[in-house]
């Protein structure tokens, strides 16, 4: 990212409480983030609170936009086309998990035709997603034999986008807590590169190889930041034991659907210098 000289507006999606690729482009520098999108109450809270006293200097101006779905299909929020030039996102991962119903397209919880849709409508240069590994294999509707992860490549190309993915896990920072995720990055067909970049996989590779070595990013503890939610460390009853208290409930859920900082930070760490190849849509995404 130095090398571009400026840092790149990014537009985070589904952010829950904003630890994992709004975090990681913290942690990373380079980016410049514009604004959030989250309507869960507690997690809104949250990013309400960070952004008026822990991040106020460094985002200023930055506001939580609210429901996805509004800014895809009502318009809104005042952006312009050309003026994100990177989104992050973390759709809910419940209509794809192999845990629930995986009713995809038929779960009223899926946010992926309003990311595409917001993709298409305001063209960033890059974007990189975020979800459980079920996805990859998820039917389009329960007994179809049509992938919904088909769907949203096949979307992502009409778009003018090529993609690239893999899974890795917090595993990879010789943390025991096997949390596996599968990324997505995606790429305009209008950039065009003065220099091959090395292929995303093997950029990762290195980031992965580095993190592990660094002491002080190694953890034993489970792969998300806890830090970042309030004090879940602190609560009367750990994590993992039942609870009827709301709020004891609700941050529990927060913690559960942190994305790892460190892997989100492998995929926009990379978006800006990674090649991706695909000329057309294969074969069985038709």
């Amino acid at each position: 990212m130095a090398a571009m000289g400026r840092k790149l507006r990014q537009l985070d999606l589904c952010s829950g409480v904003g630890a994992g690729f709004p975090l990681a482009g913290l942690q990373l520098g380079g980016f410049k983030l514009i604004g959030f999108s989250e309507i869960d109450e507690y997690c809104s809270d949250l990013l309400a609170a960070a952004l008026r006293y822990r991040l106020s200097s460094l985002y200023p101006g930055v506001h939580n936009y609210g429901c996805i779905k509004s800014l895809a299909f009502e318009g809104g929020w005042g952006l312009k086309p050309g003026e994100i030039e990177i989104i992050t996102g973390s759709p809910p991962c419940q209509p794809f998990s192999i845990q629930g119903k995986r009713l995809a397209a038929a779960d009223e919880r899926n946010c992926f035709p309003a990311l595409l849709r917001i993709v298409e409508n305001y063209k960033p240069k890059y974007l990189c997603i975020e979800n459980v590994r079920g996805l990859l294999n998820c039917p389009s509707n329960p007994g179809s034999d049509k992938s919904y992860f088909g769907y949203v490549l096949k979307e992502l190309y009409r778009c003018g986008y090529d993609a690239e993915w893999l899974c890795v896990s917090s595993g990879h920072f010789a943390s025991p807590f096997d949390r596996g995720r599968l990324l997505l990055v995606a790429r305009s067909h209008g950039i065009i590169y003065k220099r091959e970049p090395s292929p995303w996989t093997e950029q990762v590779r290195e980031f992965f190889e580095k993190e592990r070595a660094d002491q002080e990013r190694r953890s034993v503890k489970p792969g998300y930041p806890l830090s970042v939610v309030r004090n879940p460390g602190d609560l009367a009853r750990p994590l993992g034991i039942p609870n009827r208290n709301s709020a004891i409930r609700k941050q529990r859920s927060a913690a559960g659907n942190l994305l790892d900082s460190r892997i989100a930070a492998s995929t926009p760490n990379s978006s800006s210098s990674h090649n991706i190849r695909c000329d057309k849509p294969s074969a069985w995404l038709r």
